[in-house]
């Protein structure tokens, strides 16, 4: 399977910029554009190594599937961990968790390769959410309608609002304070092809949030 993070905005410094002069201690105004840069780059690196977006943000996933997956064999070792019947209800006890925090989901879609079309599920009847878990996570009901799309779906679209960030939607400030860490280290080494970007002080400061690798996700 493959895996896909999206985003419906551009990955912008979340912080005040006049902070990120302080920290870098530069007063020339000249340096600004620079620090803005080298801000929206730390912000961007940060995301990939922690594997989820930064900020309360509107987020896509797309689960796409192989030709060659939609056998027999796959359908066996995706269902293998328990099914079970019920009057006019077919159910199975397999999540699927999502790479990223999540506060609320807002649609569920299918596409087949029969029909390229993305077809829309019912929150409650096509399938349920968990999100209190450690890995928030939807499970799909497999009400005999939508059998078919469970066996042969080509695409999985979930629509979700999530991110790292704190209740009051500010970014948590370790998360912060390794992005200033690493702007510091960008400007001050700029042309030094030898500079560790991601050095042992700031994988600490990040040890607390990183998402697991999104190839894990099940």
């Amino acid at each position: 399977m493959l895996y896909k993070l999206t985003t419906n905005d551009v990955t912008r410094y979340p912080g005040d910029i006049a902070d990120v002069q302080d920290w870098v201690a530069s007063l020339s105004p000249d340096q600004m554009p620079i620090i803005q840069g080298l801000a929206d780059a730390a912000t961007v690196i940060t995301e990939k190594y922690l594997g989820t977006p930064i900020g309360k943000r509107s987020i896509r996933l797309v689960i796409s599937r192989a030709e060659t997956e939609l056998n027999d064999n796959f359908a066996r070792a995706w269902l293998q961990s328990g099914t079970s019947w019920g009057s006019c209800f077919y159910g199975s006890n397999q999540w699927t968790e999502i790479p990223t925090p999540a506060e609320c989901i807002q649609s569920v879609s299918v596409s087949t390769w029969s029909n390229c079309s993305l077809i829309p599920l019912i929150n409650g009847i096509d399938y349920t959410t968990d999100l209190l878990t450690k890995n928030p996570r939807i499970m799909f009901s497999y009400n005999m309608s939508i059998t078919d799309y469970f066996y042969k779906f080509k695409n999985l679209v979930i629509d979700y609002v999530g991110g790292l960030y704190e209740v009051d939607g500010s970014v948590p400030s370790p998360i912060l304070t390794a992005i200033h860490y690493l702007i510091k280290g960008m400007f001050e080494n700029r042309g030094d092809t030898s500079f560790d970007i991601m050095d042992n002080g700031y994988k600490y400061l990040l040890s607390a949030y990183k998402q697991p690798d999104i190839s894990g996700a099940r």
